[in-house]
């Protein structure tokens, strides 16, 4: 298992190498699958980096080249020799040398996996090429001081022919400039840089030229004008050895170098003195200080559904660029003119107008509003249309109340009858999530019929049961509380020691309030005899009437068969009827009695037999 893993371990780094060196080379090259050691592989010379571009041997100085291994199989070792001695550490596919490293180079390539025998490429010899040689010589200047003029520069070139030429004024080519000689006209550094036929090239010293030609001066600005706070920058045509005095509408304005920033407004040019001591102006430039632009953020409103958009758009003149803000912060990718905002936050917008000047807006602050819950209060269930009105109250404020019986904000039910009627709370905002409405329904009832019936007669001592059920929505109140079982039922039992109006009060939880009463007329139980013989013999001689004390009020009639009351008697019965009348004893007979226990009371009615 040791060995299985170093093994791979070696080809992962074998893989490594070949990888490094297809890095070098700068392309993807498969090497050839040998399939036997005849084939030998073989170096090629290239351009550093560039392994498909041959190359030839002979090397300029300072530069390098490009040894490639090629026709190997993937595992392969690699030793580069000069001169057949081992190089130190060139153990690659590839290997760079220079010019300076002349010699014979070859590499052995060893392929264990098919071939035994390390193979080695035929040696490429690597021979150095001198550079060329460059002098340049200068004329006189062909013209009067500060007139048009030239000096000619001449080159005296050596080397391996055929030469190409480029003149060059203070390190920039100068066109069309390709031949041995140069008309320099401009006062400046020149130099020559010549590429011979081996592919080598040079560069000439420096020549310094100063010409009779006066300089020739441009400015140009960044910009026509500057934002407040900011400078523009003014160039002038440079020249190492110019002397610069900027003016600002004919006033000195800074000077030593070729440019210049500013800050004010005027008419700027430059005055530039040449190393010949020629002096010459450049024309005029107006720099202009720009407005502040001006940017404002309209809006339907600063209250945001959920869920929703809210478009925010910048107003202003002249706006080219447009930045939103949230909360202080870019919104990546929004940089329109509107904008739709789904979030709660502080917006703003960042502005450039047509001259670059920027500005922000003041922020605009979104608030999120959730959606608006409607609430209508209950209202009880009416008894009849005589109850008062109710006001009506909802949730939030400000709404309006529809409906049968609303007048404004209370419900009437005389105006809305009996039955049932449906009412309605509308809030209406300026956003849809702050519109709803809420809905109830009130019922007016008829009220409830409460009869007792008629009043009662009650013997003393026992009891009734009276009342009427109305319900489990009424509350009950019977008064008086003596002589009754339960003041609070509906139908409660009752046993007064006397004759008593009772009154009974029903409430229901609607507020409907209803009441009858009722009289129990209390009578005690009276004996009256049928029949009594007033003979004088001491037994029955009068008709005694037994319990009638208990009617201190009552009223006592004898009539005889032709209707005629022959005895009368109210209060107490402290003289019974004893069968005669005015001291005269009556004859046998039955007689009609009426006794009235009280006023309005109990009445006994019944027939009486007199005997002798």
């Amino acid at each position: 298992m040791t060995q299985m893993r170093c093994f791979w371990i070696g080809c992962f780094l074998l893989l490594g190498l070949v990888t490094k060196s297809l890095a070098i080379l700068g392309e993807t090259s498969q090497p050839h699958i040998l399939t036997d050691c005849t084939k030998k592989p073989f170096a090629a010379l290239s351009k550093v980096g560039r392994p498909a571009l041959n190359a030839s041997n002979s090397v300029c100085q300072d530069s390098s080249a490009q040894l490639n291994v090629k026709n190997f199989l993937i595992g392969s070792t690699f030793q580069w020799k000069k001169e057949g001695l081992d190089i130190p550490n060139a153990t690659d596919s590839v290997f760079v040398i220079n010019a300076s490293q002349p010699g014979a180079y070859s590499c052995v390539v060893g392929m264990t996996q098919l071939c035994p025998d390390p193979m080695i490429t035929s040696p490429i010899q690597i021979i150095t090429a001198s550079k060329p040689t460059i002098s340049v010589s200068q004329g006189s200047p062909s013209s009067a001081p500060c007139q048009d003029g030239y000096v000619k520069l001449t080159a005296n070139v050596s080397g391996q022919a055929p030469f190409v030429y480029q003149w060059q004024r203070e390190f920039q080519p100068i066109t069309d400039a390709n031949v041995s000689t140069l008309d320099a006209i401009d006062t400046g550094v020149y130099f020559l840089k010549i590429t011979d036929g081996n592919g080598c090239a040079n560069v000439s010293g420096s020549v310094n030229v100063i010409s009779n030609t006066p300089p020739k001066v441009e400015i140009s600005a960044s910009k026509r004008g500057f934002c407040k706070g900011e400078q523009v920058r003014i160039t002038a045509t440079q020249g190492r050895t110019y002397l610069y005095q900027w003016l600002r509408d004919g006033q000195p304005a800074g000077g030593g170098s070729n440019k210049i920033d500013v800050g004010i407004a005027g008419v700027y040019q430059v005055k530039v003195t040449a190393t010949n001591g020629c002096i010459v102006e450049s024309l005029p430039i107006s720099i202009v200080e720009f407005k502040d632009p001006s940017v404002t953020i309209s809006n339907t409103g600063t209250q945001l559904c959920a869920g929703a958009m809210l478009m925010l758009t910048a107003d202003g003149r002249n706006l080219k660029k447009y930045q939103w803000l949230k909360d202080g912060q870019n919104i990546t990718a929004d940089t329109n003119r509107q904008f739709n905002a789904k979030q709660a936050g502080s917006y703003t917008i960042a502005v450039v107008d047509s001259n670059g000047c920027r500005a922000s807006s003041s922020p605009t602050v979104i608030q999120l509003v959730t959606k608006v819950v409607v609430i209508l209060d209950s209202l009880p269930t009416f008894c009849g249309t005589s109850l008062a009105s109710v006001s009506l109250k909802g949730t939030p404020i400000g709404g309006v109340f529809e409906g049968n019986g609303v007048l404004n904000a209370t419900f009437d039910p005389k105006i809305a009858g009996i039955g049932q009627h449906n009412i309605t709370y509308h809030v209406k905002g300026n956003l849809d999530c702050l519109n709803g409405e809420a809905s109830r329904v009130i019922t007016v009832d008829n009220p409830p019929l409460l009869d007792l019936g008629e009043n009662r007669q009650l013997l003393k001592g026992n009891s009734v049961q009276l009342g009427i059920d109305l319900g489990n929505n009424y509350a009950y109140q019977w008064t008086p509380n003596n002589g009754i079982s339960a003041v609070n039922a509906p139908k409660p039992t009752f046993m007064p020691e006397k004759t008593t109006t009772y009154r009974v009060l029903a409430t229901s939880k609607a507020g409907c309030v209803v009441e009858d009463s009722i009289t129990i007329a209390v009578f005690a139980n009276v004996y009256i005899p049928d029949v009594f013989s007033p003979n004088n013999d001491g037994q029955n001689d009068a008709w005694l009437l037994q319990g009638l004390e208990e009617y201190p009020d009552a009223e006592v009639t004898v009539f005889d068969r032709w209707g005629q009351a022959i005895y009368y008697n109210k209060g107490l019965y402290n003289k019974p009827f004893d069968g005669t009348i005015h001291g005269q004893p009556l004859s046998v007979g039955s007689f009609t009695y009426v006794i009235h226990t009280q006023p309005q009371g109990h009445i006994f009615r019944g027939q009486l037999l007199l005997l002798r």
